[in-house]
Order: C-alpha cells, then structure tokens, then sequence
C-alpha cells in the first residue's frame, strides 16, 4: 500500500465568507476595519447576492454590533449596509425556480451530478423563512425569498431515487412549511409522488401555517417539530387539535447553542450539523462538512461550493453514523470513477476543527469523539483493556467475516484482509506498536497544522483570537519542552500526550517552538493507515 506525505486540501468558499472572515480579522485585530467595510459595502452593492452571501453579511453585522468600534466611517457604512439587507427583505417577491433553470446556473459534470444527487444529505426546497428565529443555527434570511417548483422537487427526487439515495432531509435554512407553488402546498406535493422515498420534514411551524403542518400529519407523512419560546403555543393547539403528540427536536425554550443574533463571535460552541454529504438548492450545490461552531463557521457547518473544479465527494453519512466518524481523520470519498477511497490529507476545515477542539466535555455532541478523547486510546489502560478483549474481537471478527461458510469459502484478498484485521488488533495490544502509535498521530496532526498555518491569513487570526485565554493558560501550566526530541516525549507512558500535544498546536498558532516541530516532523513522518484506522510512521 503506498501511504503519501500527509497534507492539507485546501476547500474553496464563496467571496461573501472570505470578506467575512477578512473582516473578523481585522476586528480582532483593531486595524484596517474601514477600508475593508468599505469592500464589503461595494461588494454587496454591485452584483447578484445568495442566500449564504447574505447569511454573511448578516453575520459581520452581528459582529460589528458585538464589538463596537468607534470609527466614524464603520458606522456610516454599517447604517448604508443595514439599508441593503432591509431593502431585500422589504423588495423581495418570491421567484420560482424549474429544474432546468437550476441545472443551466449549476454547470457541473455528469460525474459530479451523478456523485452529488448519491451523496446528498439535503433538499432545500424554499429559500428564505417566515420564523426568522433569534437563535436559528441556519441563519435563515428572514421572509420567504424563493421555491423550486412543484415540478422541480418531483424531478430532484425522482433523480435522487434512481441512485439509490431515498433518505434525506427536504429543508435546510428553512421552514419546509413554508413551501408553495400556487394553490399547492407541502402535503399536495407530497401526494404527487408516484414511488415510495423516506425523507425527514423539520419544522417550527411558522405563524399561519398550522392547518398546513396539521395536513401533513393527517396525510401520514413524517414531522418533527423543532421548539422554541415562540412556537409553544402554535405547537399544544396542533398536538390538541390531532388528540396525539408530535415527534420533537430541541425539546427545550431555547436551542442550547448561540445562533444567529446570539452569537457572541468570540468563543467555540458544539457543532450544530451532524451529516456529511452535499445539499441541493436554490443557490446551486453545495459539499457540506460539519464543524465546530464559532466566527469561523457561524452555522456549524462549512458549505463548499460544487463547482467543475471539485474532485471529489464526501460519502454520505447522517445522523448518529456522521457522530460516530472522527472528524479529525482523513474522510472517505467518491471520485469521478465512483471508486470510494480515503483521502491521505486533511481538508482544512478538518485542521480548524482540531485547532478549535479544547477537549472540554461540553464541547462535543453525544456520541462524538473529541480529539482529548482520541488520544486516551493510546493510555496505558486503554491498552490493557483490550488485551482483555482479544477473545471477543476474534470472534466477532469472525461472525462478521466468515459466516456460516467459514474461511476456506473466502477469496484470497478476502483471507488476507482477515488475517490483516487479526494481525492489526493483536499489534495494538504491544506497548512499543502503541507508543508508535501515540508518536505517529501526533506527528500526523502537527504536520496538517503547520501545513495549515502556512498559508491561512485571516482564519489563522480568527483561531488564534479564539484560542487566546485557552493558549494563555496552557502556557503558564506547561513546561516547556527543551528537548528536541518530541518522540521520545509522545511515547513516554508518564506524559499526558493530549496536554502535550494541544500545547504545541496551540504554541504553533502563535508562532512559538516552530523549529522544534518541524524537526520532531522531519524525523518521524507520519500517515493515516485507513485498513488499520490507524496514523502510522512511514518513510519518504
């Protein structure tokens, strides 16, 4: 297997979010917020805008307000941007779009439509929403602004049925009950469909929507609710008018994670999204990964566009299967031959992941493993514990491989990759293979930051202002490590490796011990093993 020099893949975004993050360095900084607000402003006044673009300018508005600086000409344009926005709030007339139409603004290979109608997790078919929640983690557009047609949706899930893909959501950043085209409502669409497809339907039941979320239910077709202070009430008088409950989400006032007009812009929530895959909507296709949530990715989540340039798709995975991958390892994609492989480098959405990811418990949805986490694998007890489970892990090896056929009915790539299993579990119960281990993910994720770090500008500034206080005391409580020999440290048992580790990311955030990394990364180069789901040394 040949196992190549990890590095960083850089993902493309939209020209809204980098003049966002732009800004938000420059805020964090105190220089330079004029002259590009004053970009900002020309940008927002000249061309089309989308939805996330507008999102974007929402979320600098938000910070702007947050941190308050005193320049004059910050203020005059602020006030000239509030105009912008409230003017398409107040000008928008709700458009429908065709099939054809959104296949003409969304010029992509047949490959890439085919990868991106398998993988796809969302079907946003209205843009805009009638809620406009304070603490929405989508940061819906207030009002409704546009829907795929009746048509339109059919053909989407027709589409999406044809390869397989038959479970997905049908809203995004907004409220599925907000959809029409005419007469026609969510539940007569719903009826048209002529084949069977499973999807899920989130609502907040938007004021005077009521009797057509009543409709849905009545009809059979599946909704949850999601619940806020303000849809209390809407939400009783439905269960009342049904004689049952519904299905909820955020079963509490408030959602627990600060969005939207909330959203303080200096610190690191959990992640909201918890699906890997690509969305489909209005605005084109999107690839959408999860993420921490914070000024970076205001909406727990990084959407890169689809554009003819994208290589590759993330493999579909929603729910509690998207917890269960560990973000901070290569992902597994499909390419243009449809052959699904995993990467050999990061996204560099995955390496400001790790560098947000303080190992806090709260941090990290249920079911989610935290990098602090991942590296207590390696922990003496750890180790022992599955020494102990040596028994079990063979005979589940064997349930699942072997069958009622037994090994000799398998293929020899089949023996080889039981064997192989066998081999690899035995191999991580030795302490010497565990200590390479330790060492080998270490190096593996110092690698990614550095590569990281030098070429991000603004997102670098973004992350080192939200892991200041974090860096501060880490760097009073560590001991600086003289040594330049990072490995014999990582594989010392008595070292806690998480705390070593995060001090050096975060070390290498704010240009400290640069000399020492990169030789501990010059002498044990390191790579993800995905047979062994492993990081592994290996050599030029």
């Amino acid at each position: 297997m040949r196992i190549e020099t990890p590095h960083v893949i850089t993902t493309a975004s939209t020209r809204f979010e980098r003049l966002k993050n732009l800004f938000l360095a420059k805020l964090y900084k105190g220089t330079g917020i004029s002259s590009v607000y004053e970009k900002i402003l020309e940008t927002a006044t000249s061309g089309e805008m989308t939805e996330t673009d507008e999102k974007h300018l929402r979320q600098i508005q938000v910070a702007l307000n947050r941190f308050k600086p005193e320049d004059e000409t910050v203020l005059r344009n602020h006030k000239k941007l509030q105009g912008v926005l409230r003017d398409r709030v107040r000008i928008t007339i709700p458009a429908h779009l065709d099939y054809s139409t959104w296949q003409s603004k969304t010029p992509i290979a047949g490959w890439q439509t085919e990868l991106l109608f398998r993988h796809a997790v969302t079907l946003q078919i209205t843009t805009g929403c009638s809620n406009y929640c304070r603490r929405c983690n989508e940061w819906a557009l207030p009002k409704i602004r546009g829907h795929f047609t009746q048509a339109a949706v059919k053909r989407f899930l027709k589409e999406l049925h044809i390869r397989g893909n038959t479970d997905l959501a049908l809203y995004g950043g907004s409220d599925p009950m907000d959809w029409a085209d005419g007469p026609m409502t969510l539940p007569d669409l719903l009826k048209t469909l002529d084949f069977d497809h499973e999807y899920s339907l989130l609502t907040k039941i938007p004021k005077g929507k009521t009797a057509v979320a009543r409709q849905t239910v009545e009809d059979g077709f599946p909704l949850s609710v999601s619940m806020t202070g303000r849809n209390l009430r809407r939400i009783r008088d439905l269960e009342k008018q049904l004689g049952r409950r519904l299905s909820k989400q955020h079963a509490t006032a408030d959602l627990l994670i600060p969005a939207c007009l909330d959203e303080d812009f200096s610190s690191v929530k959990p992640s909201i999204t918890d699906s890997y895959g690509t969305e489909i909507c209005i605005d084109g296709a999107f690839i959408v990964i999860p993420t921490f949530t914070s000024a970076l990715y205001p909406f727990g989540h990084k959407k890169i566009p689809v554009t003819p340039d994208t290589t590759f798709f993330p493999v579909k995975k929603q729910g509690r299967p998207a917890l269960l991958v560990d973000y901070f390892k290569p992902l597994a994609v499909a390419d243009r031959h449809h052959d699904e492989y995993h990467l050999n480098s990061l996204l560099d959405v995955q390496v400001e992941n790790i560098l947000l990811d303080n190992g806090d418990y709260d941090l990290t949805p249920p079911g989610m493993r935290s990098m602090k986490e991942y590296f207590e694998v390696f922990d003496e007890k750890a180790r022992q514990q599955r020494k102990r489970n040596t028994l079990t892990v063979v005979k589940r090896l064997k349930k699942s491989t072997l069958g009622i056929n037994g090994y000799r009915t398998l293929s020899p790539d089949q023996k080889a990759a039981y064997r192989d299993k066998i081999t690899a579990h035995l191999d991580f119960t030795r302490v010497s293979a565990v200590a390479d281990a330790r060492v080998s993910a270490a190096s593996f994720f110092l690698s990614a930051i550095r590569d990281y770090l030098a070429t991000a500008s603004e997102t670098h500034i973004i992350i080192e202002f939200l892991t200041r206080e974090e860096f501060s005391r880490r760097r009073d409580r560590a001991t600086n490590p003289e040594s330049t020999d990072l490995a014999a440290m990582f594989s010392d048992p008595r070292q806690s490796a998480w705390h070593l580790f995060r001090y050096l990311a975060l070390a290498l955030v704010n240009g400290r011990h640069m000399n020492l990394v990169d030789e501990f990364i010059s002498r044990w180069p390191a790579a993800y093993h995905p047979g062994h789901d492993r990081f592994v040394r290996h050599d030029r």
